[in-house]
């Protein structure tokens, strides 16, 4: 029916201690307006900037990162446009020599096709102050103005609203890596512009339709549906002959979350109504003959980033691309995975003799001690935070807590079932394994008189089941089984288990 043009302008709020062009803290406090404000974020006469070096960094890591040039000169200019959450009547920013130009970021999609996204650009500028409407009322906070903000412009390469929704999350996930962002769209550390246009035939003539600008959308689902609507909504208008036949002009739009719908503001601006000039107080940066910053330093400190991580984890650890996926999506939980790999095969190659190598030690071991430790992490771990509304910044067990609980498993100290209480002790207390398994409630049962008695029991009370096990149907045996498991409480040795019943149950 027609194909989608996406061009995508994404905010990010960077993590720096002060604001981009003053001392003030960093710092969002909506509890308390207004109280993190001086002459520079206010705009007060007379009052000048002084450039955070930590965002031109951050900025530039980002770049790096995104295969961007980086500047060797750039500076900064005034965007000249009044609305009164811009105290100073422009918003300081950059035009035509930003800090980074180009780049490209490539997405899988779920296709398992991997697209390249090219970027126009990324540079820096000041967020502005907050505006809440009260009732006829407007009232305005400053602790937002001045706060250090990335932009990263896209060419409009975007096909779809998912490839849209998959380019901010993967870019989401670099900046996280990067740690220069929190980057949450719902705390507005992330925002997003989405650029649309469409084209199709239509009498043998191919159509373009003028492109809207959809403001402010501030989560990935927001991304996906508004872009969908407003791409729908300029078809169906074109065909019927409306006002965007004659539109010459981008126009900026709003999107009503909760009655998924587009709002028309105005008639957006072109570059010469911005005015941009030169900032007076800021000098040109020149990175050749400048010290400020040393770029060759911030390249080598760059962290490994998430596309290389997830197919080095395919290849390094036997998993799925979802697996690999799941365990990279937070670099937290990379590196918790890779620690916890790291004591196994400490742990492994303590317990073997000196006349194996490290490698043919860990090469026989590793398929199933690998397998255990994602199996848990992405089945269990991640229901426990799901349950308890925890997230992995806050885990009380350490990687080498953990280590030790999948070597209970892989000896066949622990059953399942006890395994899963054991963790979630460790994950509500962030106590040793060791000292959680010498409790009662934790211990194995596997002396072979005890667990006969627990047999002999359920025997006594199925002797139904019994018989007809005996009489062919051994897929009985599983109940049985649970059966021991519970009134054992989970402790009981399940291999044990199995053969007492196997030998009491022959005719």
């Amino acid at each position: 029916m027609f194909e989608f043009i996406i061009g995508l302008e994404v905010h990010l709020e960077l993590k720096t201690k002060t604001k981009m062009f003053c001392f003030c803290e960093n710092k969002l406090d909506l509890s308390h307006p207004n109280s993190n404000i001086c002459p520079v974020c206010t705009g007060q006469p007379g009052a000048l900037p002084v450039v955070n070096r930590r965002a031109l960094e951050q900025a530039i890591s980002l770049g790096l990162s995104l295969n961007g040039r980086v500047a060797e000169k750039f500076k900064f200019d005034r965007k000249n446009y009044f609305y009164p959450d811009l105290p100073k009547g422009y918003q300081v920013s950059q035009y035509n020599h930003p800090i980074v130009a180009g780049g490209c970021l490539d997405i899988d999609l779920s296709s398992n096709e991997r697209i390249k996204i090219r970027l126009n650009r990324i540079h820096l500028e000041e967020d502005t102050a907050k505006l809440s409407h009260v009732g006829d009322n407007t009232l305005i906070d400053f602790n937002r103005s001045g706060i250090p903000l990335i932009e990263i412009v896209t060419e409009p390469d975007l096909k779809s609203p998912e490839e849209a929704k998959i380019f901010l999350q993967e870019l989401q996930l670099i900046v996280r890596y990067l740690n220069i962002s929190d980057a949450d769209m719902e705390k507005g550390q992330m925002r997003c512009d989405a650029n649309v246009n469409i084209s199709f035939n239509k009498d043998e003539r191919e159509i373009k339709t003028p492109i809207t600008e959809i403001k402010n959308l501030n989560s990935f689902k927001a991304v996906e549906k508004a872009l969908g609507f407003e791409a729908k909504r300029q078809y169906e208008e074109y065909i019927v002959g409306g006002e965007i036949v004659k539109r010459q002009g981008k126009i900026t739009v709003g999107w009503d979350e909760n009655k998924e719908k587009i709002i028309v503001q105005r008639i957006k601006e072109g570059i010469t109504d911005y005015r941009y000039f030169p900032e007076p107080d800021i000098p040109f940066f020149d990175s050749a003959t400048n010290d400020f910053i040393n770029i060759n330093n911030l390249q080598s400190s760059l962290p490994e980033l998430p596309s290389v991580r997830r197919e080095r984890f395919e290849r390094s650890y036997d998993l799925s691309k979802e697996e690999a996926k799941i365990l990279t999506s937070q670099k937290i939980m990379a590196d918790f995975t890779e620690h916890v790999v790291s004591e196994l095969k400490a742990w492994l190659i303590s317990l073997e003799t000196v006349e194996n190598s490290e490698q043919e030690i860990w090469a026989k071991h590793r398929p199933q001690l690998l397998k255990l430790t994602s199996s848990w992490i992405i089945n269990r771990l991640f229901y426990l935070f799901q349950t308890h509304n925890e997230n992995f910044g806050n885990l009380k067990i350490t990687p080498e807590n953990f280590a030790e609980f999948i070597i209970l498993i892989y000896e066949n100290k622990v059953s399942s079932t006890i395994a899963q209480k054991l963790l979630e002790e460790m994950f509500i207390t962030g106590a040793d394994v060791d000292k959680i398994i010498q409790s009662e409630d934790f211990k194995k049962v596997d002396n072979a008189a005890e667990i006969e008695n627990i047999v002999q029991k359920v025997i006594d009370k199925n002797a139904e089941m019994v018989k007809a096990y005996q009489n062919g149907k051994i897929n009985i045996l599983q109940f049985l089984i649970g059966q021991a498991m519970k009134d054992s409480k989970g402790r009981a040795d399940p291999t044990l288990l199995k053969h007492i019943f196997e030998n009491k149950m022959i005719k």
